[in-house]
């Protein structure tokens, strides 16, 4: 995991915004600043930076979307944020358009490469090129291996087996092979490799194990239609069982049995006793706790 959390981008996410909006104001107007961030400039200040960033409505912006899928799929590899190739171009296009440095000419830390919403676009390809056979910086070998960049170059300089050949001739970035990238990965603590199977995938499975509610299990389900069966409309035909049974158990109002939980997981490729024993559980919970029922 990385050395921060999803808020904490999705906060300097909002800074990037009010600077943007800021620069509008440069380039346009104040009214096309305004339409863009959704609150008018603060009495008394030239600069929508002197905003509280919280008042940033980041549904407002798609990029925020991107932003908190990328996160997941860089740093919490799964089934469910399988990779988007459209996502992971958008955010690098997203950081490589930013302004560097507010209206008083100052260059902040998180408009760098250092930034948090530069680093999971980085770790966001990074990702992706291991999923795609690319070779790698040094700088996404580290993001991978939740390492510095400094230990990474320390490991090209090492002798052996634990060492890291670059590719002969690169500079400015030096770049690793892949496969030699992903056999040195796989040697490290840090680093996550993306899950060949649902049963290997341990954030699935924390999910599963966490949920209380019949609705959220039947969210898992809904999203996990899509990778096992191409489209949700292919489901019912191929479990067979009937559109409105197969409803029941996404919207979350199934009658719970234990052969109808088995088949489901097997043919979604999960931990059987985990997935029949959660969803047993969960139905519990929405019949005798009132709590859990409301939500």
């Amino acid at each position: 995991m990385p050395r921060f959390t999803k808020e904490n981008v999705l906060d300097e996410l909002r800074q990037i915004l009010l600077i943007q909006a800021d620069h509008l104001v440069i380039a346009g107007s104040v009214e096309l600043a305004e339409a863009f961030i959704g609150f008018p400039q603060p009495e008394g200040s030239w600069n929508f930076f002197d905003h509280d960033p919280k008042l940033v409505d980041l549904s407002r912006f798609n990029i925020a979307h991107q932003f908190d899928w990328c996160f997941d799929y860089a740093f919490n590899p799964s089934v469910l944020t399988s990779h988007d190739e459209s996502y992971v171009q958008d955010l690098l296009v997203f950081i490589d358009g930013i302004p560097r440095s507010d209206n008083g000419g100052d260059r902040l830390p998180f408009l760098t490469d250092q930034g948090l919403c530069h680093t999971v676009a980085d770790a966001t390809y990074a990702r992706f090129a291991l999923e795609e056979g690319f070779d790698l910086s040094t700088r996404q070998v580290a993001l991978m291996a939740n390492m510095t960049e400094g230990a990474v170059r320390n490991a090209l300089a090492q002798k052996g087996d634990g060492g890291l050949r670059a590719i002969p001739g690169t500079k400015n970035p030096v770049m690793i092979e892949h496969a030699e990238a992903l056999t040195w990965l796989q040697g490290r603590r840090g680093f996550v490799p993306t899950p060949e199977n649902l049963r290997d995938d341990r954030f699935l499975t924390a999910q599963i194990a966490n949920e209380r509610t019949t609705q959220g299990l039947g969210k898992l389900v809904s999203r996990l239609l899509w990778p096992i069966f191409g489209t949700p409309e292919k489901a019912p035909a191929q479990l067979g069982w009937s559109p409105e049974k197969l409803e029941a158990w996404t919207n979350g109002t199934q009658i719970f049995s234990v052969e109808d939980a088995a088949h489901l997981a097997t043919a979604l490729k999960l931990d059987v006793p985990l997935f029949v024993g959660k969803a047993q559980e969960v139905v519990l919970r929405r019949e005798f706790d009132p709590e859990d029922k409301e939500a």
